[in-house]
């Protein structure tokens, strides 16, 4: 699954850490490979501080991908090299790497974090996932982006699009979810509401599960994860209350 966006700043990598932690607590096996070698940011939103292998290793055939994936908070990941000189790589071999790995049915999920835009890495992403996750702010300029990767995405060959609405303030120059659903004609999985909490986070390079895991916005996160895999999610602190008051009726 490629998680893609138009522009940088739309929250993507960060939407995508956190979307994968919340998929690994219904069960599921989640794999991050950071595809944006020109501003990598996987390893540091998931608060991995140092690790051995990266994905410039695997072009370079220093590292079979079997053996690449690292662990950290509940998922594996592959991060980018951060090394300038590492960025010289044929991104164009993505796809015989990510099939290799989803040969192995090791995973139920692979997350393609891309970089912004349509550039060439961002091409690849798009070329190699088989469904793409558009990650956008509701705003027009942003709204405008994701309409030129749907019309990308059409010259290709058949690939299921949903959408994620992020940092929402419900303001009246946004666009609406249902809006976006009647144009597109996708799916939309939800919205994450623009949080301080978030911000505060991703700056300090930890996920919002660990940042504050009693957030409400990890409450979002659970229910886009729920949306994504068909599952049934209700938040422990509405059943704690829930039956609280049973036990007060005692």
């Amino acid at each position: 699954m490629g998680i893609v966006s138009g522009k940088g700043g739309v929250g993507k990598t960060t939407f995508a850490v956190n979307l994968a932690i919340a998929l690994s607590r219904f069960g599921k096996k989640v794999l991050i490979i950071d595809c944006n070698i020109s501003t990598p940011h996987v390893a540091y939103y998931l608060g991995a501080e140092s690790y051995s292998i990266n994905l410039s290793n695997i072009f370079k055939g220093e590292v079979d991908v079997k053996f690449a994936p690292l662990s950290h908070h509940g998922v594996m990941f592959i991060p980018a090299s951060e090394d300038l000189k590492d960025m010289d790589i044929d991104f164009e071999k993505l796809n015989t790497y990510v099939s290799k790995l989803d040969k192995k049915n090791t995973f139920d999920f692979i997350f393609l974090d891309s970089a912004p835009g349509l550039g060439d890495e961002a091409v690849s992403v798009l070329k190699t996932a088989k469904e793409i996750l558009f990650v956008t702010t509701p705003t027009v300029p942003n709204i405008t982006d994701m309409v030129r990767c749907a019309e990308f995405l059409s010259n290709l060959e058949h690939k299921e699009m949903r959408i994620v609405f992020n940092k929402v303030r419900k303001s009246d120059t946004e666009m609406k979810m249902e809006d976006a659903k009647d144009f597109f004609k996708v799916q939309i999985l939800g919205a994450i509401p623009f949080n301080e909490d978030v911000m505060d986070s991703t700056a300090l390079g930890m996920p919002i599960f660990q940042y504050k895991p009693d957030s409400v916005i990890c409450d979002h996160f659970m229910r886009i994860a729920a949306n994504l895999i068909g599952a049934v999610y209700e938040n422990p602190s509405s059943l704690r209350r829930f039956f609280g008051k049973f036990k007060r009726r005692k």
